[in-house]
């Protein structure tokens, strides 16, 4: 059934020149399907790009999204939605989408209008977690058809819940390779009358090379012609956090060995040209792997296809096209069976030949002219049933957070305000103050936004930030646990410690970074928390509800630690205490007064009652919540100077009161959290309402924020802004951003 449609075909995933499987995978598939269709115009791919300064891609690809960036998802769709697309085929890997287990893609997945085709490239046995079964089952829901590229994926699917019928299998395509000899390939390759073992693939630990090495220690002194060639790059997602370690462990034990004439690194990402090349000029192609649950891989299609004798530890990908004797599979980390399989191979030419032709016959119906006609037959499939499926489409809700309703974060003013020291307290417009110095209270917020901005954009400079003022809040720290509130510029600070909103706040910043930030730092932030940590039990009331927050966030990462879960148990119960002891005559609230930051002492129950389930923590969060937005939020936005509230218990009288960023930032936090424990969709818009306040959605019509540099003023005085773009209302602003963008993917859609 050709594919007839006069919409085109669009292809997301990664794209060469991106160095990985996946993005050869799409390269190739792109190029067969316009191939078999016979215009190249009616194909085009998404690519998927994963570093700040992007990729040459080649005019395939129509539309890039920055894998960290929310908004470039929301793009995107309607990028697909408008260029008359029939067919959208994602090729889905966990790694290669933004958000924990890729579920940014979600947002791209609900706006499209399209039939969706999803190619599974990894299925896990186990789920993993709560966000990556809810991701899963999202991605299966919202597509059409799911392809697998093993028997044993079908099984696996249908193990989970998949209907059969939603589940296609069309193994990996591989090029046409000739059942040859290979000496003439080898003679390229300075290669000439050895025996060749190959392997190939971005380096890491989990490829056991080492393993492979070590079968060449048993087989070169009976084989002295034979050679293992290990080709490819370093992983670069390995060489970010560990360099070159693992290469060099491998050098070192072929040193070891005496294999140095014997074994051959090439270290490079070769095109698939000179890949093919390569597994041409061979007779093996090892696959030492270390992971069993490998569903599909690539590089030992092509090998099997090119009737190479594969000889593969036990991976679900080698189960299946290897058996019925196509390869040989030998125990995990073990180079002696390594040894053994290809030593007799190597004197049994017989069997050696009958498994390169049972490969070779194998991989026929593989190769990318067939592949792209079993697509091309799917895509017609839905193409006539696209009505009914649109249809479908039809019925899901409009998201209420769109992040491109929305400024994009920036850290421009952040990093103007951030020296070799830490992050000044306040600026002139957009000029920093060094005047005015460093408070620890700035830092501490400032630990948040860097971890937060890494962790939802990947930006490095966010990481080098975060380094800083990590930097600054450990050696603010005094030897008793306590911070120190404040520094000069000239380093000069009172050994007094701050009061006690800094030490909640430092415990805020502290405990994020160990929830959310970059793993390798969590450890290390763990004593200065720790160390602190006595102290919180002494805080007031907003103090508390800080440092309560800080150990929500340390506790989803030390999730067994009782000293910790005890101490937030005991600061919920003393926050519902305060509560209740001023419940009267319509004030509920945990002080006689509102005042800057509120909605933290809400937020911190709704956190503790996520960490310890108990009811009264999430009735006095609700009350407390929807008392807050009663108080701030007036005709639909929050007031400012026009806006007469009842801010005292003890005073029936009226008094002004004038919001900052902060409260913008609380708002909107506490409102993100109610949404997350209720779902009820009326925290959702006043959370958009609530950093509109910072645009100029106000009874002032002021615009607090500033688009260009990401700074905001620090809130209005009279009908005029206050001048300075200062760390806490430039953070407050940043994080509101980064929680919208959160939401913006965690929101129910249908």
């Amino acid at each position: 059934m050709p594919y007839r449609g006069e919409r085109s075909i669009a292809f997301l995933g990664n794209y060469l020149p991106r160095k990985c499987g996946i993005a050869t995978f799409t390269t190739d598939t792109c190029n067969a399907v316009a191939k078999a269709i016979g215009d190249s115009s009616k194909v085009f791919a998404i690519a998927m790009t994963d570093t700040q300064e992007g990729y040459e891609y080649p005019d395939m690809v129509k539309f890039s999204i920055r894998e960290q960036i929310v908004s470039d998802y929301e793009k995107a769709a309607d990028y697909i939605n408008s260029s008359k697309v029939g067919i959208l085929c994602v090729q889905h890997e966990y790694g290669i989408y933004g958000g924990r287990w890729g579920e940014y893609l979600l947002v791209l997945l609900r706006k499209v209008r399209v039939p969706i085709v999803t190619v599974k490239h990894t299925i896990l046995q186990v789920p993993k977690d709560e966000i990556y079964t809810k991701v899963t089952e999202e991605l299966i829901d919202r597509s059409d058809k799911i392809v697998v590229m093993a028997d044993r994926a079908i099984n696996m699917l249908v193990d989970n819940g998949v209907p059969r019928k939603k589940i296609e299998l069309i193994r990996h395509g591989i090029p046409d390779f000739p059942f040859s000899g290979n000496e003439k390939y080898k003679e390229s390759f300075d290669l000439g009358g050895k025996t060749v073992i190959l392997t190939f693939g971005l380096l890491r630990e989990s490829k056991g090379i080492e393993y492979m090495i070590e079968a060449m220690s048993k087989l070169v002194p009976k084989h002295p012609d034979l050679v293992f060639v290990v080709l490819g790059a370093t992983h670069p997602g390995v060489i970010k956090k560990q360099g070159e370690k693992y290469r060099h462990k491998l050098m070192r034990l072929v040193e070891q060995y005496g294999l140095k004439k014997n074994v051959v690194f090439h270290d490079r990402f070769v095109e698939l040209d000179e890949l093919c090349e390569y597994i041409n000029a061979s007779d093996f192609y090892a696959v030492p792997y270390l992971i069993r649950e490998q569903i599909v891989s690539g590089t030992m299609c092509y090998a099997l296809g090119a009737g190479k004798v594969v000889v593969s530890t036990p991976s679900w990908c080698a189960e299946d096209i290897l058996a019925d004797g196509r390869g040989v599979i030998v125990p995990f980390a073990n180079g002696d069976a390594f040894a053994e399989a290809i030593d007799e191979l190597m004197k049994d030419k017989k069997a050696f030949n009958t498994i390169r032709e049972k490969a070779y016959k194998f991989g026929r119906s593989t190769i990318w002219p067939n592949v792209a006609k079993q697509y091309l037959d799917l895509f017609e499939k839905l193409r006539l049933e696209r009505g009914v499926i649109v249809s479908e489409r039809r019925k899901d809700k409009t998201p209420i957070l769109s992040v491109m309703e929305f400024p994009v974060p920036k850290l421009d003013h952040v990093l103007a305000m951030t020296d070799e020291f830490g992050i000044l307290k306040n600026a002139l417009n957009t000029i920093p103050r060094y005047e005015h110095g460093y408070s620890t209270d700035d830092n501490a917020r400032a630990i948040v936004l860097a971890s937060k901005f890494y962790r939802l954009t990947g930006n490095p400079k966010a990481l080098l930030l975060l380094k800083k003022y990590l930097a600054y809040v450990f050696y603010a720290q005094r030897e008793d646990g306590l911070f120190r509130g404040s520094f000069s510029v000239t380093k000069e600070h009172s050994e007094d410690p701050g009061i006690d909103i800094c030490q909640g706040r430092a415990l805020w910043g502290l405990g994020y970074s160990i929830g959310y930030g970059p793993k390798n730092y969590s450890k290390i932030a763990k004593a200065s928390f720790d160390k602190a940590l006595p102290h919180a039990l002494k805080l007031g009331t907003k103090a508390t509800a800080y440092a309560a927050l800080g150990l929500y966030y340390y506790l989803s990462y030390f999730k067994e630690e009782k000293n910790a879960t005890d101490i937030l148990r005991q600061l919920a119960d003393k926050l519902v205490s305060e509560y209740e002891k001023r419940a009267e005559n319509g004030w509920v609230w945990f002080e006689d007064e509102l005042s800057w930051a509120s909605g933290v002492m809400p937020s911190a129950l709704w956190a503790a009652h996520f960490i310890l389930s108990k009811g009264k923590y999430k009735k006095t969060a609700i009350k407390a919540t929807d008392f807050l937005i009663d108080k701030m939020m007036q005709d639909g936005k929050i007031s400012t100077l026009k806006a007469k509230m009842r801010t005292l218990k003890s005073s029936s009288d009226l008094r002004n009161y004038t919001p900052k960023p902060v409260d913008a930032l609380w708002m909107v936090e506490v409102l993100k959290f109610s949404y997350r424990m209720t779902k009820d969709e009326k925290y959702l818009r006043l959370m958009r309402k609530s950093f509109d306040w910072l645009l100029g959605y106000n009874d002032l019509e002021i615009a607090l924020y500033d688009r260009l540099t990401g700074g905001c003023y620090d809130g209005m005085d009279s009908a005029e802004k206050n001048l300075n773009q200062g760390a806490e209302s430039t953070i407050s602003a940043a994080l509101s951003l980064l929680s919208i963008t959160e939401m913006a993917h965690q929101q129910s859609v249908s």
